[in-house]
């Protein structure tokens, strides 16, 4: 009977302690709802006080000696059993289990042939682990984007239309998935497929294939001049369709190194053709129109008995020694400027020496041009390839990886190596790159962001982090190592405890507004999916501009050749070097300023009437300031001293001079323009309507250009439209201003 008070007793207690128990198994709410830390593990025990987990008999067996019950304990603990059934009947493993956690060290042992009581321990609520989604980088080579473009042509050879439509779906995916920029070689095989299809009438189709060429390619300028010449056959009407094409071709044309190089080589060649052309031709006119006088004078030089038609032969004979003994073009013009300079007026020396003086330059010219537009060949290429990452971009890997080995490459080749290589998957190529970078410009803020996502693709978080930390304090203006460093801190988040969530997003949401705030744009983007965690579309990578990579283009080699082999067809038999260009241009001003000694050497001059020389030697009485031969002023400043007869004979002859004159100056007016008004004296106006007409002209004869541009060519229209314009426009300006100038307004 004394045990039944007991027994409440110990009942009553094991009521008190069931609240404390479930009260511990209570979670505290969480901070941010949004971070799952997932399921959880934890391991409480001590591992010194857990039994071997073994079988009973075992256990019995191996326990020390201390350890095994006493029969007296056993007893006890029967008869405590028995008389509790008879006061109340209590759940039996509660009453144990109270029973022994009331009992003191050493009593209440449980016998052998049972099992030891579980013993509850108090649950402590910790972080448990999370498995995040793993960030993936795509190991795509160009061979499996040229594998996928050969299944799309197959099917479309055989009509597979289901085939064709996922061919194309998996090349939009890899364009994203790799972030490559343009896919310019597979978009030139669309652009051909539309022409196909547009010369079998298929104009809709020939439509949707250049519309996917512009979406792999945005920046190809030629696939935008495709699409718009398609809408407008496709819908004349909708003019503002194919016009918008054509502006964003034309701007990307101008933005773009590897496109407008080419053209500007085009243009700055087409400049330099036409002042060769314009020298060559008006040198020729000058004199042609000046021979006359210079054989005259050459006729003083020689003795008396040498008659007028030896002394005319012998003057030609010389005059045509370049000719004969192949000498170029630039000695050429040089001898015809020495023969005619002192019969020619003060305007058309400075014209004859201008032009004459850049024939002698045009080697250096054209070599400078070849060195400011190179850039098919250089590293800029190769640079340029790699940060796009499309196809093609292997081949200028491997360049880069050559002059890597030998020593050359420079840092804006091996970051661009790296990063290509990052997009590729090759993590652990990258990383040994972005390392070698590293050594050559180590506080770069895009080495550090791009390395950064590199190592987030290795799994190295942290590192990625203290990255774009360093990033961020190199270059405050840019946001992509803020946005990086705030996806890197949310991912880490969701592993740490509920303690710790709350700082870490709020250090996340610091970096993501710092990264909106400079960059607007990043306010719509949304991460990729967890299911499908690419590298290239979670991180963000700022890219190289042009001015970090343009200086690579060195076209120091090309220069060379081009002003070589201009300089041997200019100036055959010299050495190559600027010298020989630089002492023809400079003998060319001398050459004009010697015209200035002409009154001097008593030289022959024009005669305003008749077109006669004007020669003080063959008429000393004339004066030295006179402008008409001695015929007409003994015919009609003289009067009484000729004839009627011989009067009208003159007048006769100076009208039909006149008129000839006229007729000629009209027909090289008609012919060339601004050679009208060289013949009739206005050298300079002549000179520039000549450049203005050839340049046109030359544009129009060579519409295809001298240097092609790579995966094809501005339309046809687009080069002779305004070529042509501008050739009818200055030859109708220079036959009207001509037809002033005879008229006398």
């Amino acid at each position: 009977m004394i045990r039944l008070p007991l027994l409440a007793l110990l009942l009553s207690g094991f009521t008190l302690l069931m609240p404390v128990v479930a009260s511990a198994q209570l979670e505290a709410p969480t901070r941010l709802p949004e971070v799952d830390p997932g399921p959880m593990e934890p391991d409480l025990r001590d591992e010194s006080m857990d039994p071997p987990m073994v079988d009973d008999g075992a256990y019995l067996d191996d326990a020390p000696e201390e350890d095994v019950p006493a029969e007296e304990d056993v007893a006890a603990a029967e008869d405590a059993s028995t008389d509790s059934e008879d006061v109340y009947e209590a759940p039996e493993a509660p009453a144990r289990d109270a029973r022994a956690a009331q009992s003191p060290p050493g009593e209440g042992r449980t016998p052998a042939s049972a099992s030891p009581p579980a013993v509850e321990e108090p649950t402590v609520i910790t972080p448990r682990p999370v498995t995040l989604s793993p960030v993936l980088a795509p190991q795509v080579t160009d061979a499996d984007l040229e594998a996928v473009w050969n299944r799309w042509r197959q099917a479309r050879a055989t009509n597979d239309r289901d085939a064709a439509a996922a061919a194309l779906k998996a090349l939009r995916t890899l364009r994203v998935e790799l972030a490559a920029s343009d896919l310019e070689p597979l978009s030139a095989g669309f652009l051909r497929e539309a022409a196909v299809r547009q010369r079998a009438g298929d104009v809709a189709g020939a439509v949707r294939l250049a519309e996917v060429a512009v979406e792999l390619s945005p920046g190809l300028p030629y696939a935008r001049f495709e699409l718009a010449e398609l809408y407008a056959r496709e819908k004349p009407g909708d003019v503002s369709r194919a016009l918008g094409q054509a502006r964003q071709a034309l701007t990307t044309l101008v933005a773009d190194a590897r496109y407008r190089r080419p053209a500007l080589a085009d243009l700055g060649a087409l400049v330099l053709l036409a002042w060769g052309a314009t020298a060559v031709l008006l040198m020729g006119l000058f004199f042609l129109r000046k021979l006359r006088y210079a054989l005259h004078d050459f006729h003083h030089l020689l003795p008396r008995v040498v008659s007028r038609w030896q002394s005319l032969v012998l003057g030609v004979l010389l005059l045509s020694l370049p000719w004969v003994l192949g000498l170029g073009v630039l000695p050429t013009l040089l001898l015809m400027l020495a023969a005619v300079s002192l019969y020619l007026s003060r305007a058309e020396r400075v014209v004859a020496a201008v032009l004459v003086a850049g024939v002698g330059l045009l080697p250096l010219a054209a070599g400078q041009l070849a060195r400011v537009t190179a850039f098919a060949g250089t590293p800029a290429e190769d640079v340029y390839l790699l940060e796009r990452g499309g196809v093609s971009a292997e081949e200028a890997r491997a360049r880069v990886l050559t002059r890597l080995e030998a020593r050359t490459a420079t840092f804006a080749e091996v970051l661009s190596l790296a990063y290509f290589e990052s997009r590729r998957g090759l993590l652990e190529e990258a990383k040994a790159h972005f390392k070698a970078a590293s050594a050559l410009k180590s506080a770069d803020a895009r080495l550090l962001t791009r390395f950064g996502n590199t190592l987030v693709g290795l799994g190295d978080a942290d590192g990625a982090a203290l990255l774009y930390v360093q990033a961020s304090q190199s270059a405050p203006g840019l946001a992509a190592p803020h946005y990086n460093l705030a996806q890197v801190v949310r991912r880490r988040a969701k592993t740490l405890p509920d303690a710790e969530v709350g700082r870490e997003l709020d250090r996340a949401a610091t970096a993501m507004a710092s990264a909106q705030a400079l960059d607007g744009s990043l306010i719509g983007r949304d991460p990729p999916p967890e299911d499908r965690l690419l590298l290239n579309l979670l991180l963000l990578a700022p890219s190289l501009g042009e001015a970090d990579w343009l200086p690579l283009a060195d076209g120091a080699e090309a220069g060379r050749q081009v002003e070589a082999q201009l300089a041997r067809w200019l100036l055959p038999g010299l050495p190559p070097g600027p010298l020989a260009p630089a002492g023809a241009a400079a003998l060319a001003v001398l050459l004009a300023l010697w015209g200035f000694a002409g009154s001097r050497l008593k030289a022959a001059k024009v005669c305003e009437r008749c077109g006669r020389p004007v020669c003080v030697r063959c008429d000393p009485e004339l004066g030295v300031g006179t402008k008409q031969c001695g015929q007409c002023v003994n015919v009609f400043s003289r009067r009484g001293l000729v004839p009627q007869q011989l009067k009208a004979r003159k007048q006769l002859q100076v009208d039909r001079h006149q008129a000839w004159s006229g007729r000629l100056v009209y027909a090289l007016g008609a012919v060339l323009s601004g050679a009208g008004h060289v013949a009739s004296g206005v050298p300079v106006r002549g000179a520039l309507y000549a450049f203005g007409f050839l340049f046109a002209l030359a544009a129009v004869l060579l519409h295809q250009g001298l240097v092609r541009g790579p995966y094809g060519e501005a339309p046809l229209y687009l080069k002779l439209a305004p070529a042509a314009l501008l050739l009818l426009g200055v030859h109708l300006l220079s036959l009207r201003g001509l037809r002033r100038l005879r008229r006398g307004e």
